[in-house]
């Protein structure tokens, strides 16, 4: 297995579709992707909704702690996210001993929100690893003793009673809501050959699940019978990925 990150923006882009597909759930999320060659005008007329919501922007290069670092932007009108963008564009950040400029940003609606979730699963040798928890956020490495773990072997499938130890001190009302979002989920990390999903954090929307943050890697070696689904996803160069 060859695991290859892929931007946040193409994360979601695949969540949102097949989990409809697959799971029937629909998500309502948006985002944009912003570069160094984005016509702001083009951009609104093909998502309008950029011009009617307040908005939260971001690096979207593959590297973690972006809140801790003063690079999310909250709250903002386009125009506030178009300044961000400028200011930001072409800058050189480090991380983790790597240095890269800054290219490409997410842009997404803003959510007030009170409860955060953290999920992941990881493909390994023998199966899946599915960790969970109802203390999400940017402060999740504190809470790491919250987390919740389950190894799915290969070929069992992803049921309510297989992670009903993962959800099982969740409030009733929210309790098969989530489940049946983690079911959805991992069912898109199997048909699309992901080998590492994260979202820290998710949280509830009028009840339904919404990915705030997250961060995918593919199997590329699967490239040659999901290139339909995967659509124009674009692996990133070594400088990309930091």
């Amino acid at each position: 297995m060859a695991r290859k990150k892929i931007r946040e923006y193409d994360s979601k882009r695949l969540l949102k579709e097949h989990l409809k597909r697959l799971a029937g759930i629909d998500l309502q999320i948006c985002s944009a992707q912003v570069t160094e060659s984005t016509d702001f005008t083009e951009l609104t007329n093909k998502e309008p909704w950029l011009s009617s919501t307040k908005l939260v922007v971001k690096p979207d290069m593959l590297f973690g702690k972006r809140g801790k670092s003063g690079l999310v932007a909250l709250n903002l009108d386009l125009a506030g996210v178009a300044e961000f963008v400028k200011t930001r564009l072409g800058v050189e950040v480090e991380m983790g001993g790597c240095k890269a400029p800054i290219t490409t940003f997410i842009v997404e609606p803003f959510v007030p929100h009170d409860q955060e979730y953290y999920l992941s699963i990881v493909s390994e040798r023998l199966g899946c690893t599915i960790s969970f928890s109802e203390c999400g956020g940017i402060e999740i490495e504190e809470n790491w003793d919250k987390v919740k773990t389950i190894f799915l072997p290969t070929e069992k499938p992803m049921t309510l009673e297989a992670c009903a130890p993962l959800i099982a001190t969740l409030p009733l009302e929210v309790r098969g809501k989530i489940g049946n979002f983690l079911m959805g989920v991992f069912d898109v990390f199997q048909d699309l050959d992901f080998s590492f999903i994260e979202m820290n954090p998710f949280t509830l929307v009028n009840g339904e699940p919404y990915p705030l943050d997250m961060r995918g890697e593919l199997d590329d070696t699967a490239a040659f019978k999901n290139f339909k689904k995967w659509e124009a996803l674009s692996f990133l160069c070594p400088l990309e990925e930091f």
